[in-house]
């Protein structure tokens, strides 16, 4: 994109429509049906594949072949992040009963909380599982390519919980620290108790540690509860801005280069299914197209659909990664040219994102998302988290941005 385009040339008027989208529905059209007509998405679901057939539907009418990815997911994290939470408690619960025992599920336990929050939920695999499919499109370059991008937008919503309403989401972050600092510390006490019970320490000083480990196993017991809440009770929600936002952008820049292909870059649009299902759908698609993606470049976009976009500079909970130094710089020098972008650069803590994912798998990938002047998204994953939560505004901005950035990625213009 030529430095002098105006920053709305691309936005899709009326008189522009596909056979999928007649009438004057423009750039927010997908977004719409999404969020209002299907409405929620949850992993697996009827609402999830009504998204997919839709989405495989708009990308036909422009002309692209289509291909189905198709897997089984869980609907969701919670039961596995709760199981991970029982085992400690349960361990601390049971230690004057049988230290060994006791000290093995603290163990196993911390293990796998550690695990679970490096995104390899380990009990996914005891949950009932329902059919999911990604969406993959390519668009071939007018010359061999010399470079592969794949653009990423997950179709399913989050599922909600209690501690997502708004004014709760700051504490919870705190809860979530107090969680960890309660864990590793419950190892760390019973490492010392049970190795002082295989030196025979005194009955009075074991009995302390025991009660000061129940003290520390206050908060995984009430992480327990919330998470089987979430999984018990949870809903999900229609998906405004997280993420029909960032399939109606994935889709106008599949308009955009079907119109006027890259020269040197091998495009892949993909909408992944089980995004919230521990990243089901981009690890399938990382997995089975190993050979064909190796060295790929990967943007991903994730609730743009309120405020300026943002770039995620590092992801993870606990153990964050780096995004793409090529890809953030990139960014950088595009929103240092085009200064009505604001592009910033944030660090993503909230949650274990597809670009995490990627990024811990060792991919070339930035996660594009939206923020107004708050740090957390508005009404983040929760039921108001509908159409009316979308800024048509910050759609364009996010567009304009990135063609500016998958056109920078054609020219090869990494500095």
């Amino acid at each position: 994109m030529d430095d002098s385009e105006h920053i709305l040339h691309h936005t899709v008027s009326g008189g522009e429509s596909t056979r999928a989208r007649q009438g004057d529905k423009g750039i927010t059209w997908p977004a719409r049906h999404l969020a209002r007509d299907i409405g929620p998405r949850e992993p697996g679901s009827q609402g999830e594949r009504s998204a997919a057939h839709f989405i495989e539907r708009e990308l036909n009418a422009l002309g692209l072949a289509t291909e189905t990815q198709r897997f089984h997911a869980p609907a969701t994290t919670a039961w596995s992040e709760m199981l991970v939470h029982l085992l400690p408690v349960i361990g601390a619960i049971a230690f004057p009963a049988n230290s060994h025992i006791s000290y093995g599920l603290i163990c196993l336990g911390f293990f796998l909380f550690l695990l679970e929050y490096f995104g390899r939920s380990p009990f996914l695999w005891l949950q009932p599982r329902h059919r999911s499919e990604n969406v993959i499109a390519k668009i071939k370059p007018h010359r061999d390519p010399r470079r592969t991008l794949v653009l990423i937008a997950h179709m399913d919503s989050p599922r909600s919980a209690f501690y997502h309403r708004p004014g709760l989401v700051r504490p919870a972050r705190a809860a979530f620290l107090l969680d960890f600092v309660s864990m590793a510390a419950l190892f760390m006490l019973f490492t010392v108790a049970y190795a002082g019970y295989l030196l025979s320490m005194e009955e009075t000083t074991l009995t302390i540690f025991w009660q000061l480990g129940l003290i520390l196993a206050i908060p995984p017991a009430l992480a327990l509860i919330a998470l089987l809440s979430k999984a018990a009770a949870g809903r999900a929600t229609p998906g405004g801005n997280d993420n029909a936002s960032g399939v109606a952008v994935l889709l106008e820049l599949a308009r955009v280069y079907t119109r006027r292909q890259p020269h040197n870059t091998d495009l892949w649009l993909v909408s992944t299914a089980a995004s919230d299902a521990g990243g089901a759908g981009v690890k399938r698609l990382a997995r089975q197209y190993r050979r064909e993606l190796k060295g790929a470049y990967y943007i991903l976009m994730d609730g743009v659909g309120r405020g300026f976009p943002v770039c995620y500079k590092r992801e993870g909970r606990l153990i964050s990664f780096h995004s793409n130094r090529k890809l953030t710089g990139m960014a950088r020098r595009i929103s240092d040219v085009h200064a009505h972008y604001s592009t910033g650069f944030k660090r993503n803590s909230m949650y274990i994102s597809e670009g995490f994912q990627l990024l811990s798998r060792g991919r070339k990938a930035v996660t594009v998302s939206s923020r107004e002047d708050s740090r957390y998204p508005r009404y983040w994953r929760w039921s108001k988290d509908d159409y009316d939560n979308i800024d048509p505004r910050s759609l364009r901005l996010c567009l304009d941005f990135l063609i500016a950035m998958v056109d920078n990625i054609d020219r090869g213009d990494f500095k």
